[in-house]
């Protein structure tokens, strides 16, 4: 078909909305654009001519909405296989219907079935309203190569599983969805999306000893206070927030006692008070990591205090003593 036989045969004005398109159907009011067409599909309740309650894609003279037998349209619109009137798809199958095997086929474990550990996924999918917008969300690329990764095997159906996964949100969508289902017991979201932002920190530190320290403090410092507090109710994002501030201050403070040609273990009480000096606004998420640091940049000379030579003692949220 030439653009001219297009432009002549499937080129309309809407009766509906009047814009100038290309028809999907012709009923008794005039052409049907594909978006009046769609919208149609959508109306339900009962036809104010013949009372009966069901599709109401027709229009009476004034625009009132009328089921088709009563709009004089020939073609129905009743799904093949559960007899649902609506919008129909390939093969004449509605909506809910083809969510069904689009599943089905994304989660097959190669026995030509659904890998049984994911039918309770199928069935909240399937028990959803709007079956589009979950047609929409299963054509994303990164959804397809979760869902087959998991039905086959290839990632590990546990929280330790997605979260090596990516992109991060795509992720995160899905594991609500297998939390909300049961597939996955139920683990704070925030506290998730910190673990997912660590991982991410960490795999940019090129030193491999500060790597190991950040790793040892959000273990058994962070990760404890988030778990401890996720169990009385939902973490909020300022608690994550305060977290993640505390492991990029900690990671600037190991860069910088560096710098001065010192590893942790032989930091001194002059070094951190060089750095209360020199970060004064950063002073406070790094608290937790710096070992005993003082309330104030230094201890005049008058007064006793700690040796400016001698290293501080670990305290206990010291990564030099995780226990």
């Amino acid at each position: 078909m030439t653009p001219e036989e297009y432009e002549r045969w499937m080129i309309r004005d809407c009766a509906r909305c009047g814009r100038r398109a290309s028809k999907s159907a012709e009923w008794s009011d005039g052409p049907i654009c594909r978006t009046c067409y769609e919208r149609a599909m959508r109306v339900r309740g009962s036809c104010p001519r013949c009372g009966t309650d069901r599709l109401l894609p027709g229009r009476d003279t004034d625009g009132t909405p009328i089921c088709r037998d009563c709009a004089s349209i020939a073609r129905d619109f009743f799904c093949d296989r559960c007899g649902f009137e609506g919008l129909l798809l390939g093969g004449r199958l509605c909506e809910r219907c083809t969510l069904s095997d689009t599943l089905s086929r994304l989660l097959d474990n190669g026995t030509g079935h659904v890998a049984p550990p994911l039918q309770p996924l199928v069935t909240i999918l399937l028990e959803m309203d709007q079956p589009k917008s979950r047609l929409i969300w299963l054509r994303n690329p990164n959804v397809v190569r979760l869902l087959h990764g998991l039905a086959a095997g290839g990632i590990p159906l546990t929280h330790d599983g997605l979260h090596q996964e990516t992109p991060w949100r795509t992720v995160a969508h899905l594991r609500d969805l297998l939390m909300d289902s049961g597939v996955l017991p139920r683990v704070d979201r925030q506290l998730m999306l910190y673990q997912r932002w660590l991982t991410e920190r960490l795999g940019v530190i090129e030193d491999p000893e500060h790597c190991r320290l950040l790793q040892h403090f959000a273990t058994w410092h962070q990760m404890r206070r988030l778990r401890s507090k996720a169990e009385k109710g939902p973490l909020g994002r300022s608690q994550t927030g305060q977290a993640k501030q505390e492991i990029t201050q900690a990671g600037t403070f190991l860069s910088w006692l560096a710098d001065r040609g010192r590893p942790l273990e032989h930091c001194q009480q002059a070094d951190v008070d060089a750095w209360h000096t020199e970060k004064l606004a950063t002073r406070r998420p790094a608290q937790t990591f710096l070992p005993d640091a003082p309330p104030h940049p230094a201890t005049p000379s008058h007064q006793p205090g700690p040796s400016a030579t001698a290293p501080a003692p670990p305290t206990r949220h010291s990564p030099a003593d995780p226990q």
